[in-house]
């Protein structure tokens, strides 16, 4: 088949997604086991890449590591 899969994280908008990239939410989000919601906007730095799921990545947002969907996130 023409298609290759690849495991590729991309972003709401369909960009690339790497290690150590910075994204920014778009829309707000509630932080899990806290009262935090992290506003629509909120800059995450270095980025981490979940390796088996390509749905989902790392960031640190009041310096809390919290996991974040791909789809709720442009690259920076």
């Amino acid at each position: 088949s023409a298609f290759e899969v690849t495991d590729t994280h991309t972003d709401a908008f369909g960009n690339t997604l790497e290690n150590g990239d910075t994204v920014v939410l778009t829309q707000g989000l509630n932080v899990k086991g806290t009262s935090f919601t992290a506003p629509k906007g909120t800059v995450v730095k270095k980025i981490r890449l979940v390796p088996d799921n390509t749905e989902q990545i790392e960031g640190k947002i009041n310096e809390q590591v919290i996991v974040i969907l791909t789809k709720f996130v442009k690259k920076g």
